[in-house]
């Protein structure tokens, strides 16, 4: 199982990276929303071989970003079902029925380990799940609807990473022999930068939504270019083009930091998230300096950085 879930990550961060290598691919499957270039015709192959034909075919399939609350609810129902079996099972030595802990508890590997030294898991998977809540309600409650386009491959990837995380994030306690219990000061440095890119998260994802919404009441009212937008301003956005995707980057490396940097798989789902956001940070970067022109303190994804 820990293979299996570590195989995942790491073809997803590779399949990302060769996809931004080629440009023909990184217009078609990679950009998304603002960045995704609207002229299909743009995106076709020169060839015309039935490969190049198909794949010009599937490069169109695209669905409304707005389908990004699939994500959260599958995320929220796959996360809160694995961490209630987790509980269970430290609680009674013993999974549930039907429970997704069996197929990890089945995998196990060091059945001798005592339970309260994986009890630290719960402390990861409960933060995982908070973060998708806080997701879900956003996308749900606070986003404005969007006519911004993702590639159907972006949707079921995204669909695959949200099932498959919460076991990402029990896997290791379950199969390492040596799993230690974490200290007390890693689960406060943990829980502390949680909390700060978390919240820095939910402002930046105000300020866009915010602007957004103006961008719709102008539309409506003055019957401007429905397509026009205006450049974020205020708290990590005076220093990165992506603060959001920063914030994410830091709330996965708390989760790892949870697991007293022991848990290889989470590391994974750490490499993957890093990889794929920076992508995304990188194109974001790109169009904000071909819209509103190159801003040297402005960076892609690091403040001072990158």
């Amino acid at each position: 199982m820990v293979l299996l879930l570590q195989s995942i990550y790491a073809l997803l961060a590779a399949i990302a990276l060769a996809f931004e290598l080629v440009p023909w691919t990184r217009n078609a499957f990679v950009k998304y929303g603002r960045t995704r270039d609207a002229n299909v015709d743009a995106l076709r192959l020169r060839s015309t071989s039935l490969c190049a034909v198909l794949l010009t075919r599937f490069s169109s399939l695209t669905v409304s970003k707005n389908l990004f609350s699939h994500f959260y609810w599958i995320g929220a129902f796959s996360g809160w079902l694995v961490l209630l079996d987790v509980a269970i099972w430290l609680w009674s030595g013993h999974s549930t029925i039907f429970s997704p802990v069996s197929t990890l508890e089945s995998w196990d590997l060091a059945g001798h380990t005592a339970l309260g030294r994986r009890s630290s898991m719960v402390v990861g998977l409960l933060m995982y799940n908070i973060h998708v809540l806080l997701r879900l309600k956003e996308t749900v409650c606070d986003q404005p609807v969007s006519s911004a386009q993702m590639h159907i491959g972006q949707y079921a990837v995204g669909m695959v990473f949200y099932i498959a995380t919460p076991f990402a994030m029990v896997a290791d306690a379950f199969s390492k022999p040596s799993w230690h219990p974490v200290s007390l000061w890693m689960l406060a440095t943990s829980a502390s930068l949680f909390v700060y890119a978390s919240v820095h998260q939910w402002r930046c994802h105000h300020i866009l939504f915010d602007l957004r919404r103006q961008k719709l009441q102008q539309t409506n009212v003055q019957h401007s270019n429905p397509r026009s937008y205006t450049l974020p301003r205020g708290d990590l956005f005076e220093y990165v083009s992506g603060p959001h995707y920063f914030c994410e980057i830091l709330i996965y490396i708390s989760l790892w930091i949870a697991t007293g940097c022991q848990a290889q798989t989470v590391l994974w789902v750490l490499i993957w998230t890093a990889i794929n956001l920076g992508i995304t940070a990188r194109e974001s970067r790109t169009w904000y300096s071909k819209t509103f022109g190159a801003d040297p303190v402005r960076k892609a994804l690091i403040p001072f950085v990158w």
